[in-house]
C-alpha cells in the first residue's frame, strides 16, 4: 500500500478528512472610523484595528468606562425649563453676589435673555427701586422697567466686566446676568461698529469682527470707547488692525479665540496669527500659519491652555500661545471635516472634559446630520448621529459640563443612557476579516461572543464581500440603509442576536473570500471580544 502519510500528501483532501481551521480574534476597532488608511492597522492582525464605519460608538463604553469599545453616552436635560423656539446662543459667567460668587448661565432666545441659575431658571427684568429696595410704580401701579434696550433675536455672546454682551450685526447689547438689565453700548468716542458677527474680549477690551477684513478693538476698560484717533501716548487707546504683515492687505477674519489676556489668537479661513500683549502698547502680531486658518466663528472650542479647531482640511490643535501648531489626527480625519461648506453647515465645537473627547458638530438645514467626536485616549474618531432636535445650534463649557442647546428649545448636557427618552441606535463594523487562504474561500463555521456585563441585547450580522475594500463598503451601505429605514438584505448573510455575558455561540455557515461583522443594538453595550472560527473552502479564481 505504499506510504500513507505520503499518499495524503499527494491527493486532494477527501470527505471526511480534517481540514485546517483557523482562529480569528475580532478586537474592537479601537482606532475608530478610517477610511483614508489601511483597513487594517497590520496584516497579521496585531495592534489597533480601524473600523470601515460606525455610528454612535466609542471606544470608552458607556457601562463602565473602560477602553473597550461599546455604545456612546446619550444625552439628558440640564435643566427641566423649555427656553422658547430658537435659541441664539448661550454663555456661561461668573458673577460676584452679597452671597458669594455664582455662576450663572446666560441664554439669548426670542429676543429675550433667560437666565440659569442653581438650577432655576428664570427671565431676569431690572425694575427701578427706591433707597428701601422696593419697586416703584407708576401713577397707573406699573412697574418701572430701567431696561432701555430689547434682546436682539440674534448674536454672538461675550464676557467680560461681569457683563454679557450681544454682538450683532447692529451694534453692541449689554445684558447684566444678575438683574436682567438691559442696554444698547453707545460710543463715547467714535463709533460702535456695525455688520460684525462675533467677538472676543481681550485684554479689558471689547473685540469685534467679520464685518470686513478689520478687527476693531474697544479702549481698555470702556468698551463704549471707539475713538481710533486718540493720543498715540495713550496706551489703552482703541485699536483697529488686520491679519497681515506690513505690505499686505489682510483676509476676512473668522475667529477670535482669548487666553488669560496674554494671548489673542485670530484666524482667517487660511491664516492663523497670536497677539502677544496689548496691542496699543507693547504687543505683537506674529503669523502662526500661512496655510491654516479656522472656518468659521464657532468652529473651535478650549481644551485647558490650548484650543482645537477645524480647518479647511480638519482638525488642529494649538497651544494658547501659538504655539505646537499640530493636526489634532495626522492620518486619519474624516472626509466629513475636509472642505466643509459653512454657507449650507452650522459648525460648532465644545469639548467634553470628563471624557477627554472633542466634539464637532455639523448642523444643516436638512436634518439627520452626521456629527463627529475625537477621543482623545484612543486617539480615534467617531461619527454621531443625534436626534434632530438636539442637535446643537450653540455649545459651552458650563459648571465643568458641555451643554449643547437644541433647536427643540432645550438645552442637554452629555451624559445617560439615551438620548433625552429616545434610544440611542449604535452600529460597528469590525474587519474586514479574510475568511480562507489567498486565493481560497472560507467559511465561518463559529461565533463565540463576550458582551460587558450589565449591558443589552446586540443584534449581529454578516456582511462579505470579494475583496477586503468591497465587504468594508458593504458594510458601510448596509449601516446606511438600516439608518435611512431601507432594505439591507442583499448585504447580509447571516444574522442573530447576542445577550450580556460569554456565553453567545453562533453558527454562520457563511463561505465567502472577506466579511465583516456588523453589530447593532439600540441598547446601552459594551464589547469583551470575538473569537471566529473559519475552514478552508475552495479555491476562488476571481469575478
Amino acid at each position: 500500500m505504499g506510504n500513507p502519510r505520503k499518499h495524503r500528501q499527494c491527493c486532494p483532501v477527501l470527505s471526511g478528512e480534517s481540514v485546517p481551521t483557523k482562529a480569528m480574534e475580532l478586537r474592537f476597532p479601537l482606532k475608530g472610523v478610517t477610511r483614508n488608511s489601511t483597513l487594517r492597522a497590520t496584516p497579521d492582525m496585531r495592534g489597533t484595528w480601524p473600523s470601515p464605519w460606525a455610528v454612535n460608538c466609542r471606544a470608552e463604553d458607556n457601562i463602565d468606562r473602560r477602553l473597550r469599545g461599546g455604545s456612546r453616552p446619550g444625552v439628558t436635560k440640564f435643566v427641566a425649563d423649555d427656553m422658547g423656539a430658537v435659541i441664539a446662543d448661550i454663555t456661561s459667567i461668573s458673577v460676584a453676589r452679597t452671597t458669594g460668587a455664582s455662576e450663572i448661565l446666560v441664554v439669548l432666545v426670542d429676543s429675550t435673555v433667560k437666565t440659569v441659575e442653581n438650577g432655576t431658571t428664570t427671565t431676569p427684568v431690572a425694575y427701578l427701586t427706591n433707597a428701601a429696595g422696593d419697586t416703584v410704580q407708576t401713577a397707573a401701579g406699573d412697574d418701572i422697567v430701567l431696561s432701555s434696550a430689547t434682546a436682539p433675536a440674534a448674536g454672538f455672546l461675550v464676557t467680560g466686566q461681569q457683563q454679557v454682551f450681544a454682538v450683532t450685526t447692529s451694534g453692541v447689547v449689554k445684558i447684566d446676568p444678575k438683574d436682567g438689565l438691559l442696554r444698547n453700548v453707545v460710543a463715547s468716542g467714535g463709533t460702535i461698529p456695525t455688520n460684525c458677527t462675533f467677538g472676543a474680549v481681550y485684554r479689558d477690551r471689547l473685540c469685534v469682527s467679520g464685518a470686513d477684513n478689520a478687527i476693531y478693538m474697544s479702549a481698555q476698560g470702556d468698551y463704549a470707547d471707539w475713538n481710533y484717533g486718540a493720543h498715540f501716548e495713550n496706551s489703552g487707546r482703541a485699536i483697529v488692525l488686520q491679519l497681515s504683515l506690513s505690505s499686505d492687505v489682510g483676509a476676512a477674519p473668522t475667529a477670535l479665540m482669548a487666553h488669560k489676556d496674554a494671548y489673542l489668537l485670530a484666524a482667517s479661513k487660511r491664516t492663523l496669527w497670536v497677539i502677544h500683549g496689548d496691542p496699543g502698547a507693547d504687543g505683537v502680531l506674529r503669523r502662526v500659519s500661512e496655510n491654516v486658518g479656522v472656518i468659521s466663528s464657532r468652529a473651535w472650542c478650549r481644551i485647558d491652555d490650548a484650543f482645537c479647531f477645524l480647518a479647511e482640511d480638519g482638525i488642529y490643535s494649538v497651544n494658547g500661545d501659538g504655539s505646537s501648531l499640530t493636526p489634532l489626527s495626522k492620518t486619519d480625519v474624516p472626509d466629513e471635516l475636509r472642505d466643509v461648506n459653512t454657507a449650507t453647515t452650522t459648525v460648532t465645537m465644545g469639548y467634553e472634559h470628563d471624557k477627554r473627547a472633542v466634539h464637532v458638530f455639523l448642523r444643516t438645514s436638512s436634518g439627520s446630520d452626521t456629527h463627529w467626536v475625537y477621543e482623545m485616549a484612543a486617539q480615534s474618531w467617531w461619527p454621531v448621529r443625534l436626534p434632530d432636535a438636539h442637535s446643537p445650534l450653540a455649545t459651552c463649557q458650563h459648571q465643568g459640563e458641555m451643554l449643547l442647546a437644541g433647536s427643540d428649545g432645550y438645552i442637554r448636557k452629555i451624559g445617560g443612557s439615551d438620548d433625552d427618552g429616545t434610544s440611542i441606535e449604535s452600529h460597528v463594523a469590525i474587519g474586514p476579516l479574510r475568511l480562507g487562504t489567498p486565493n481560497h474561500f472560507g467559511r465561518m463555521k463559529n461565533l463565540h461572543a463576550s458582551l460587558a456585563a450589565g449591558g443589552g441585547t446586540v443584534q449581529w450580522r454578516i456582511v462579505t464581500g470579494s475583496t477586503a475594500e468591497e465587504a468594508a463598503d458593504n458594510a458601510k451601505l448596509a449601516i446606511e440603509a438600516f439608518q435611512a429605514g431601507a432594505s439591507y438584505a442583499n448585504y447580509v448573510k447571516a444574522s442573530g442576536a447576542w445577550t450580556a455575558g460569554r456565553a453567545n455561540m453562533a453558527y454562520p455557515r457563511v463561505r465567502a473570500v472577506w466579511a465583516c461583522l456588523w453589530l447593532q443594538s439600540t441598547a446601552t453595550w459594551g464589547y469583551e471580544g470575538v473569537v471566529a472560527t473559519a475552514v478552508r473552502s475552495g479555491r476562488w479564481k476571481g469575478e
